[in-house]
């Protein structure tokens, strides 16, 4: 994986939005894959800044909260829904994202991959880093062989979660995520980590090799894959751009 430093997070979404451009370019129905949080916003409003045709592209969904329904704020897909979808001229039918409602979620994951296999893979991959290393809802201790799966929260992360939602959101326990083995055969990948307080995770992020006890280390393995970063983040990493 290759570390690129900039000066702020939005200079790090601008080169993310050149990758996206270029993407579309030569393949204006990629199938994108982008991560919901707020790490995401400055490579969302990137993408949007640029006017890129998003018409033709198709989205699969990275992860959600599961019981949590598309029409609650606060789970991924009202995120992605508020802040790029209905901006970026994305069409409904090439959107497929988690029913972390379904009845048999192990069907559901079983269906998500199917459409990927049908869209002829992911693309591109927009993902963020949790505070203990997580990438989706892929927590420490995980395997990296797992491609969609119901996933057991971590204590970090049911701490972070409920910044999400409103106060009277019942406790989440569970995610259906896509797993590690799905990012790792996309064919571009950016992890994108703002802000200084993950620096302590950058750092051991960048010091350790691939281990289940920082998920994030699985993308040692893409030396084609890039880790972008703001100032803040990098810590005493040094500035690269």
């Amino acid at each position: 994986m290759k570390k690129l430093v900039f000066d702020t997070a939005e200079l790090a979404a601008g080169h993310a939005a050149d990758t996206g451009a270029a993407l579309l370019a030569e393949k204006p129905d990629a199938v994108l894959c982008l991560a919901a949080g707020h790490t995401s916003l400055p490579v969302f409003e990137a993408f949007l800044g640029r006017g890129l045709d998003f018409s033709r592209a198709r989205f699969v969904g990275l992860d959600e909260w599961v019981g949590v329904g598309p029409e609650v704020e606060g789970s991924c897909a009202s995120f992605l829904e508020r802040n790029f979808f209905s901006k970026a001229g994305v069409r409904r039918e090439n959107i497929r994202l988690f029913n972390a409602l379904a009845a048999d979620l192990d069907a559901e994951c079983a269906a998500v991959e199917r459409q990927i296999e049908d869209w002829g893979g992911i693309d591109y991959l927009l993902l963020g880093m949790g505070m203990n290393g997580h990438l989706a809802l892929n927590e420490p201790g995980d395997s990296f062989e797992h491609t969609a799966h119901v996933a057991e929260l971590s204590e970090t992360t049911k701490t972070v979660a409920p910044k999400y939602f409103s106060a009277d959101m019942p406790p989440l326990r569970q995610g259906i995520t896509l797993g590690v083995a799905d990012f790792l055969r996309a064919r571009r990948v950016q992890l994108t980590v703002f802000g200084a307080a993950k620096a302590p995770v950058v750092a051991r992020l960048l010091e350790l090799g691939p281990t289940t006890d920082l998920p994030a280390t699985a993308l040692h393995t893409l030396p084609e894959a890039e880790l972008l970063l703001d100032a803040a983040a990098a810590g005493a990493q040094g500035t690269e751009h």
